[in-house]
């Protein structure tokens, strides 16, 4: 019986083994995510024994389809295997190729711009995904290999729906949407439901108000605050992001009438709310523009952020950009020198921003 312990090693012809060869190859997938080598689009193919490399192109996704057989259109809705397309004149489900879906790195996001083949079976397909000016994401599942998954593309501002009561506010929910508005340079807009059930707002949500955009109050219920709103929504595509139990699916009816989404009520035993939104869709505003509605997530990516860049754009830590600490790549925890701790220690920053900051800065180790 062959030992296995010496397959590695060369036989007494002074060849090597098979095993050892296989060893050797090299595998052009992980070497690719390792940044090892580029993204052109070749791959380079080895024979058994590891000799004579060939280089063959990979085909563009386009080249199985004439001109006339593609045309473009919007993502308005993403499923797990396919995705709702609007045409210029119908909406059709479109697949995904796996070229397509290598290309981007991910599935396509509601509120892309995709070119669609028509395969000669009749059924539409994504071969292409133009490139985004701008891109909310959050955490991939923990069991996938991808760090990121895209909920909304092509976005023109960030609306955040907080209550302040039932379920009560969340600053690090709202400071990580503030966050990914700023690093996009997008517009941040905070929308306060439920003010009714409160008679003077939390500290932490007028604290919160200082460093964004727009405020404006709404009430579902007695139209309080919509006209404003809608005024600012109209003729562009805002993304609104708010957790479960807010009013965000009600407040969005109001807004656009012919959605008809479900909404919840809050759990009575941790006044936290359930899930309505299961995934991003983009709606149709009124008079022009659009909404998209992303589900009530808990937490945002922030996770390729470098953590010194963190804490010199962190909103509301240096109001005129300059950064003031001693040291370059303070980081606000014990360094000396801290300005983020001296303004907090005087007052001119809250605690709770400050706190804020730190469970961000602790939840990308």
């Amino acid at each position: 019986m062959k030992d296995w312990q010496n397959e590695n090693q060369e036989n007494p012809s002074g060849k090597s083994t098979r095993r050892a060869h296989r060893a050797r190859r090299v595998d052009a997938m992980q070497m690719w995510l390792n940044g090892t080598i580029d993204d052109r689009p070749i791959k380079e193919r080895w024979s058994r024994e590891f000799k004579n490399p060939r280089l063959k192109r990979l085909k563009d996704p386009l080249e199985n389809f004439k001109e006339n057989e593609t045309i473009e259109g919007l993502v308005v809705e993403v499923h797990r295997r396919t995705c709702e397309v609007r045409l210029e004149k119908e909406t059709v489900t479109a697949t995904y190729r796996a070229t397509t879906v290598g290309e981007l790195g991910e599935f396509p996001a509601v509120g892309d711009k995709v070119v669609l083949g028509l395969a000669s079976t009749g059924i539409y397909c994504v071969v292409r995904v133009k490139k985004r000016k701008t891109a909310l994401v959050r955490p991939g599942p923990k069991d996938s290999h991808r760090r990121e998954l895209t909920l909304a593309a092509n976005i023109d501002q960030v609306v955040i729906v907080v209550s302040v009561a039932e379920p009560s506010f969340n600053y690090g929910f709202a400071d990580r949407f503030l966050l990914a508005a700023h690093l996009n340079e997008l517009p941040c807009v905070l929308v306060l439901t439920k003010t009714d059930l409160v008679k003077e707002l939390p500290q932490e949500v007028s604290d919160f108000m200082q460093i964004v955009d727009t405020v404006i109050p709404v009430s579902s219920v007695s139209g309080e605050g919509i006209d404003k709103l809608f005024a600012l929504l109209s003729g562009k595509t805002s993304v609104f992001s708010g957790q479960s139990g807010v009013g965000k699916t009600t407040l969005i009816n109001r807004l656009v009438p012919s959605a008809a989404l479900k909404t919840g009520e809050v759990r009575v035993k941790d006044g936290k709310g359930r899930h309505t939104t299961t995934s991003s869709s983009l709606l149709d505003l009124p008079g022009g523009g659009f909404v998209i509605d992303t589900p009530g997530i808990r937490a945002l990516g922030l996770l390729n952020l470098d953590s010194e860049i963190l804490a010199g754009i962190f909103p509301g830590f240096f109001p005129d950009g300059h950064f003031t600490c001693k040291y370059s790549n303070c980081l606000h925890l014990e360094e000396p020198g801290c300005a983020v701790r001296e303004a907090v220690k005087n007052g001119q920053i809250s605690k709770a921003r400050l706190d804020s900051y730190l469970r961000i800065l602790n939840a990308k180790d």
